[in-house]
């Protein structure tokens, strides 16, 4: 997968990238990737691929932090043709023993949208590293996600792809796609995830919002209604409850954040 990448921050703890990376033609495993440094990353956009490391495979969503260590060799897959945008930072001092091994976390809605924030401040050079060191932190403590397998895979894939249609599945068509019964799913996809199907759901619809708002997209009523929302009202409570802020905010605090005066170098 050829990326490009923006340098937002180097300092002596770590750098920080934003980092573009375009799908083959064909999406399958890339090659194996070797890190120099152990890098946290943090999604900025929607997208879904898998990684591979050893013999496990995870999913990587709109939603997902990774944490990989020193060293490490995997490959990745894209999902789809779309390019795929993170927030990249790279870390200077040694790993240390239970590093060793990937880590990966579902960010909440208030974690993603400090993400985006800090971003914007970079892009403005406006600070944000205190911001972004918060976050690295906030990963150790969070919960980590297991290889996904089998019908919660399927499910998750799944709703990450039909989420920010106004369209949507309902508990017992998803459950019929990945042939389980809905309590069976519902049970099996908190127990794996932590969350239930309709709060991981909304969790991407919110991560596709600020993912516009981040782009400068300042249509409100636009975002509701291609999220499925029922109006803007109920969006802006929703996001208001799950992010902190208002849409308002959020539209102030981001725009602008899709540019930068800095180079970026294609590798």
């Amino acid at each position: 997968m050829p990326h490009d990448r923006t340098l937002l921050y180097a300092g002596h703890e770590f750098t920080v990238e934003h980092l573009r990376s375009h799908a083959k033609e064909e999406p399958g495993w890339s090659g194996p990737y070797a890190l120099e440094s152990r890098r946290i990353i943090f999604p900025v956009g929607r997208t879904m691929l898998d990684l591979r490391w050893g013999g496990s495979t995870w999913q990587v969503d709109g939603l997902t932090a990774m944490h990989l260590a020193d060293a490490m060799v995997y490959q990745l897959r894209p999902a789809t043709h779309a390019t795929r945008r993170s927030l990249v930072v790279s870390r200077h001092r040694p790993s240390r023993a239970d590093d060793a091994a990937p880590a990966f976390c579902l960010l909440s809605p208030r974690s993603l949208y400090r993400v985006h924030a800090a971003q914007h401040r970079l892009r403005a050079g406006d600070g944000g590293t205190v911001a972004i060191a918060s976050l690295v932190d906030e990963l150790g403590t969070s919960r980590r996600q297991s290889p996904l397998t089998g019908a919660v895979a399927r499910a998750r894939r799944l709703l990450a792809e039909t989420a920010d249609r106004d369209t949507r599945l309902s508990l017992h068509e998803l459950a019929d796609s990945v042939s389980r019964s809905p309590f069976h799913l519902a049970r099996s996809f908190r127990h794996e995830t932590g969350l239930s199907l309709h709060q991981y759901r909304q969790h991407l619809r919110l991560a596709s919002a600020m993912e516009r708002l981040a782009d400068g997209d300042a249509d409100l009523a636009g975002i509701a209604h291609d999220l499925g929302f029922c109006s803007q009202s109920h969006l802006g409570a929703v996001f208001r409850r799950e992010v902190g802020v208002t849409l308002g905010e959020a539209r102030r605090v981001l725009a602008g954040s899709s540019k930068s005066g800095n180079s970026s170098a294609r590798i």
